[in-house]
């Protein structure tokens, strides 16, 4: 007699069966926590940040750096975790690691204002002068902006350099003569810095005609033997 050759009849009996579809399902359920124990470990970049900024918010900056780097692992130009990051970096003083992330940053946000200000601001803190005042020079060149002169001109005056500052200064004045009271703190801070007392004195009644509700102003006239009010004001300009 020739033995039987049927399949049913050797391989796919009720208990291989049965032993089969066990394996298979304690085999998907093997996998299926591996890839939830990846999810957990790995959160998703929203909540990254999320906390990366209520770490940053409350001073942790060591703690919010780390938060950051997890995101620019796993996405390295990610701008807004690059701008935080380089945000930490000068917290913590390290100016050479901020300016790299701002750099990064900027080539994905090109034209982005604040980023590039973070840049120079980082790039002078780091000895970089050269290349901080071109930064910000070419930048208030070419928009017309004065809050980029007034930082040139804080740039100079850390330099000692108060030519420049003066220049910038002015500038920032001719730009924004009646909008901000700052370029003519700036202007009152230079000359008092220089003992030019009574230029001091001008530009911070300057300053009060156009920010009266201003009390650092208002202290600041009184130091000089002024009385806050509408008899101290004098015109805008340079």
């Amino acid at each position: 007699m020739i033995p039987s050759t049927r399949p049913t009849d050797c391989l796919f009996t009720p208990f291989v069966l049965m032993t089969l579809f066990l394996a298979i399902g304690f085999g998907g359920m093997f996998v299926g926590c591996e890839s939830a124990k990846k999810t957990f470990l790995t959160p998703p970049t929203v909540k990254l940040q999320r906390d990366g900024d209520h770490e940053f918010k409350w001073g942790r900056y060591e703690s919010a750096a780390a938060f950051y780097g997890q995101i620019l692992d796993r996405e390295p130009g990610n701008p807004d975790a690059l701008e935080m990051y380089g945000r930490c970096m000068l917290e913590l003083d390290r100016p050479a690691e901020a300016a790299d992330a701002f750099l990064t940053g900027t080539a994905h946000r090109p034209g982005d204002r604040s980023l590039l200000f973070l840049l120079a601001r980082a790039e002078f803190a780091s000895g970089d002068y050269d290349r901080s005042f071109q930064l910000v020079r070419i930048w208030a060149i070419d928009n017309d902006d004065a809050e980029a002169w007034l930082l040139l001109a804080g740039f100079a005056t850390e330099l000692d350099d108060p030519d420049n500052a003066r220049d910038a200064i002015e500038r920032a004045i001719e730009l924004d003569a009646t909008g901000s009271a700052a370029a003519y703190l700036a202007a009152a801070d230079l000359a008092e810095r220089l003992g030019d007392t009574a230029l001091a004195l001008r530009r911070l009644r300057q300053a009060y005609g156009i920010e009266a509700e201003n009390a650092v102003i208002a202290d600041r006239l009184r130091e000089y033997g002024e009385i806050p009010g509408p008899t101290v004001v004098l015109p805008p300009g340079v």
